[in-house]
Order: C-alpha cells, then structure tokens, then sequence
C-alpha cells in the first residue's frame, strides 16, 4: 500500500469511527481503548514481510502489541508486568548479540523504488541507470535516500514522497533539475538542489510529489 493511501484511509477510519461514537451508534472510544496494541501487532507483521525490513523492531513490536493487548483484556495474570520489560530486553539483547543482521538495501539497481517504513528507518542507495521514480514513505520514522549515482530515464521521473511524523532525506546529482510540488499539513519540505549554470534547460526533471504532515522532506545535493 503507497504510504500517501495509507495515512487518507487511517484518517478516515478515524474520522468514521469518532463520527459513529458522537451519534452513539458505537463505542469507538471504548474499542481504541482495549485494542489499540493490535495496530502495534499489525506493523510489527508488516515489518517482517516488508522489503528491507528490521528484524528486531517487528519483534519488539508485536510482542509488545501483544502484551498490552491480553492486559487489555485480563487475560494475563497481575504483576507480570515487572517481568515483561527485563524479559523483552533480553529477546532483543539476544537479537542484536547473535542475531543474523539483515541491512537495508545498501544498493539499488531498481528504476522503480518502493518503500514504506513505520516506527523505524531505511537508508537506500539507488545505482539505477533508468530512474523513473516511485514511493517513499515514512511514518513514525525516517528514510535518507541517496540517488547520486543513479540516472534519470529520459522522460523524467516521478517520485512520491509521504511522510508523517518522520522525515525523509533526498540526495541528487548536481545536474539533475527537481520540481517540488505538494501539501503541507502542520509539517514542510526544503528544495536545496542546485544547478550547474551551464546544464541545459532540456534536461530529463525529477518531478518530486510531497506530502508532510508533521514531518519534513528535506531534497539536496
């Protein structure tokens, strides 16, 4: 799922389910309250199958959904609490000592980019000789990407970037032309590319679609 479509429809789950608790048709409230943990189980899940991926935080994450889940719903037994921590820091201790580290794509030969990363972080180098774009997005966390030593197909390239309380960070090549364009939502983005003077006017641009909200996008060479 492209991260622009995911962050529209949680808000109008969101919105739906807040609309549906005012007019007391449904405990919307009620419901956030007991289950909340679950959306925690449900990226940690995504995390594991999602490329690039971190092994560790989709752990962490679905063993804490959890947890808080059968709290949520008494059926865990009191005090185990004061286990749980001290336990779930020696899972992940275990991870990181003896764990096989699985990194995050040092280097891309893909034309199309496909990234999605929720409560974590991916660095991606692109090395493509025909970029054409596609979609970056951070939520909850951050994305550097570096397309310096990637080229732009002859058409241009369009590359969506989203971002939600997170940031990304775009490197290009100094003779690439880039055009921002987007929606800002209590967040921004900065164009800082630069230009040769002698670099022709008729050369491929990298079209940059943004959406920030509560986060920044920060584009440089």
């Amino acid at each position: 799922m492209r991260g622009r479509t995911f962050v529209g429809l949680l808000l109008v789950i969101l919105g739906v389910g807040f609309l549906l608790d005012r007019l007391e048709i449904i405990q919307f409230i009620t419901l956030i309250e007991v289950y909340w943990p679950v959306i925690l189980i449900l990226i940690g899940v995504s995390q594991l199958f999602s490329r690039g991926y971190s092994l560790i935080t989709g752990v962490a994450l679905i063993l804490i959904g959890a947890f808080f889940t059968l709290g949520n719903l008494n059926l865990i037994p009191g005090g185990t609490e004061k286990f749980f921590w001290p336990a779930l820091l020696i899972v992940i201790g275990l991870f990181i000592a003896f764990g096989k580290t699985i990194d995050r794509i040092p280097e891309n030969s893909d034309d199309v980019l496909n990234h999605f990363v929720i409560f974590s972080g991916l660095k991606d180098k692109s090395i493509s000789k025909n970029f054409k774009g596609g979609d970056i997005a951070a939520i909850f966390g951050g994305i550097e990407l570096d397309l310096r030593d990637a080229h732009l197909a002859e058409e241009g390239a369009l590359l969506n970037l989203t971002v939600a309380f997170g940031g990304i960070e775009v490197r290009v090549p100094n003779q690439w032309k880039v055009i921002v364009r987007g929606t800002p939502i209590f967040g921004g983005w900065d164009n800082k590319t630069s230009a040769p003077t002698d670099a022709p006017e008729d050369r491929p641009v990298l079209n940059v679609k943004c959406l920030a909200m509560f986060g920044g996008i920060d584009i440089n060479n």
